[in-house]
């Protein structure tokens, strides 16, 4: 049986907001959501098609039981249309890769209606919104709509758009279609920073930002839509930064643990080999990344960021602020053995902020660990001296 979305939570004044622009018609033609990942954007995104396609809006939404608004709840509304970043197919051949990304597409809806409820993707395999894509959207817009007097498009992910594996001609394209959009057609593009997107597609656009979510309503959104226990969820709250998908990636999945959880583990694991009196144990964390996609480590990078924190926020006294609660007995033995500085902790994220650079650039990533633990472990022992 088809699953339909689970209720959007953590931003009720812009949803009435949204839901009253939609209802009097005053909505713009083309959004712009950006925030942080899985702040829930695509949701919001997918809320706001569903009150423009409802047949009966109501003052605070959709009006949840027409015909539209289940077509919409499933992802299977006609003129509900959402695009995002897949990998570009292996096989296919320069005449025939708009249908092969299609497929792709559709073979990933299938997906995401399973589970909508899903972590945030830490993938090896890099994904993009190509030219063909968007020539393949430009064929819908200009298409009647299937049943109602309006069609939207949603553009998920958009920094795709302009990644080193896709290219700015899909920008460009995309950028045209909203110079002279058909009428009754929505744009809704999502993504995580607005400095990823041209300028151009910014100014045609009306962009919302979408804060994080409180704690504690991500902590009772797990506890009702998840069968776990308060501790977990209290755990995966408080590590979320406000993210519900990032919250997920911290509980156990069919028995394992979490994609993020491994990471901050990881991460951990590199602090400690930080924290050595030579250098040997970096050597052992690095050579443990052979063959492993540089793409990867960008969650690692993250979680050590807030290790970090959180060993100057021990040094401080401000033990109440620290998110990985689980580690403060590790905080504590290092402290007995280290003089460390706050202000050389804070020193050390300029290496933090290097080795992303070099993770977008695809550098191996046994060279990011190493040159990025060897810079930390120079800074925090000269200031233990």
């Amino acid at each position: 049986m088809t699953e339909s979305m689970h209720p959007f939570i953590g931003h009720s004044k812009l949803q009435t907001a949204l839901g009253r622009a939609c209802r009097i018609g005053n909505l713009p033609s083309s959004l712009l959501i950006h925030g942080m990942p899985g702040v829930g954007k695509q949701h919001l995104a997918l809320w706001i098609a569903q009150v423009l396609l409802c047949q009966h809006k109501t003052p605070s939404g959709p009006c949840m039981a027409c015909k539209s608004c289940v077509l919409s709840l499933r992802i299977e509304h006609p003129d509900l249309h959402w695009f995002f970043p897949v990998p570009r197919p292996k096989k296919a051949r320069p005449d025939n890769l708009g249908e092969a990304l299609e497929n792709a597409r559709q073979d990933s809806l299938i997906d995401k209606r399973k589970n909508f409820l899903r972590p945030i993707s830490i993938s090896s395999e890099p994904g993009g919104i190509y030219l063909a894509t968007i020539k393949y959207l430009r064929s819908q817009v200009y298409k009647r709509p299937s049943m109602g007097f309006s069609q939207v498009f949603i553009i998920g992910d958009a920094q795709g758009m302009v990644s080193r594996n896709s290219s700015s001609e899909a920008a460009n394209a995309l950028l045209k279609i909203l110079e002279e959009p058909p009428p009754n057609t929505f744009f809704i593009i999502t993504c995580d920073v607005l400095r990823q997107l041209p300028a151009t597609i910014i100014s045609r656009t009306v962009a919302i930002h979408l804060a994080g979510i409180p704690t504690p309503e991500i902590k009772t959104f797990l506890l009702e839509n998840l069968e776990i226990e308060e501790k977990e969820a209290d755990k995966a709250a408080r590590l979320s930064r406000g993210s519900i998908g990032r919250s997920l990636g911290f509980l156990k999945n069919e028995g394992n643990e979490g994609t993020l959880e491994l990471a901050r583990q990881k991460s951990f694991h590199f602090l400690r080999a930080c924290l050595q009196g030579n250098k040997t144990l970096i050597y052992q964390e690095a050579l443990q990344l052979s063959g492993s996609s540089s793409r990867t480590l960008g969650p690692v990078i993250d979680s050590l960021g807030e290790a970090l924190r959180d060993l100057a926020l021990f040094i401080l006294g401000d033990e109440d602020k620290i998110i990985n609660t689980d580690t403060l007995q590790f905080l504590e033995n290092v402290c007995s053995k280290w003089t460390i500085h706050p202000l050389s902790i804070t020193e050390s994220f300029q290496y933090l902020d290097q080795a992303k650079e070099q993770v977008n650039n695809n550098i191996n990533p046994q060279l990011i660990i190493t040159s990025l633990l060897i810079n930390i472990q120079e800074k925090l022992s000269a200031s233990s001296k």
